[in-house]
C-alpha cells in the first residue's frame, strides 16, 4: 500500500496524496479513472480520502456513484486536462491544468497537482506537488453551460530535460470552502502519450 503525505489544499485543511516515487497503474489510478468529479463535503482530510476511495470502488464495480455514495455535494466540480508542453515555457516545460467550475460563489478554492510519467510498468512521480489558491475568479462556459465561478490552476510547470516522447498523466486534489464547510474533489489527467518532455 502506498504511503501518503499531507498536501495543503485549503487554508486550514490538508488532504493526502501519494508520496511514493513509483506506483503501478493499479495503485495510481482507480480502474474507471474520473477526469471530472464533483466536490463532496468531508469532516477532515482523512474523511475526504476515505469517501473518494469508496466512490472509486463503486465506479469500479459499475454502480451509479451518485445514487450509492452517501455524500453531500458542493456547488462545484473539478475537471483535469491532459499533460502538455507549455507555450509559456517555450515548450521546454510541461504541465497540466485542472479547472474548478462552480454554480455559485464560494469562499475559497485551492488545487494541488501531482504529475506522473510512465516508465515500463510504473508511474514515476514527476517533480513536486504544486499548489495554487484561486486569486482571480471569473465566469466562463464549459460544455455549453455557463458557470459564474471558474478557477484554473495555471502554475503547474515542470522543466523538461529533453524532448524525448513520454507518456504522462497526473492527479489534482481540490478543496473549496462554501458556507463555512469544506468540500474536496480529485480528478485524473487523461493519459497523454508521446508528449515531447522527459525529466
Amino acid at each position: 500500500m502506498a504511503q501518503a503525505v499531507e498536501i495543503p489544499v485549503s487554508d486550514t485543511h490538508t488532504v493526502q496524496q501519494s508520496s511514493e516515487y513509483a506506483l503501478s497503474t493499479k495503485d495510481f489510478f482507480p480502474e474507471k479513472t474520473p477526469t471530472e468529479s464533483n466536490y463532496i463535503e468531508a469532516e477532515s482530510p482523512a474523511d475526504a480520502v476515505a469517501k473518494m476511495d469508496k466512490m472509486d470502488e463503486l465506479r469500479k464495480a459499475g454502480f451509479n456513484v451518485g445514487a450509492m455514495a452517501k455524500v453531500n455535494y458542493g456547488p462545484c466540480k473539478i475537471v483535469a486536462a491532459g499533460f502538455h508542453t507549455r507555450k509559456s515555457g517555450n515548450y521546454s516545460t510541461g504541465g497540466f491544468k485542472s479547472t474548478t467550475y462552480c454554480t455559485t460563489k464560494v469562499t475559497s478554492i485551492k488545487h494541488s497537482s501531482q504529475a506522473r510519467f510512465k516508465r515500463l510498468a510504473w508511474w514515476i512521480k514527476g517533480g513536486p506537488d504544486i499548489s495554487q489558491p484561486a486569486q482571480k475568479i471569473k465566469g466562463d462556459k464549459y460544455n455549453g453551460t455557463y458557470y459564474p465561478v471558474v478557477f484554473t490552476q495555471t502554475n503547474h510547470a515542470l522543466s523538461c530535460k529533453s524532448a524525448k516522447k513520454t507518456t504522462w498523466s497526473g492527479r489534482t486534489l481540490g478543496s473549496i470552502v462554501y458556507k463555512g464547510k469544506t468540500y474536496y474533489a480529485d480528478a485524473y489527467a487523461p493519459v497523454q502519450k508521446g508528449v515531447p518532455c522527459r525529466l
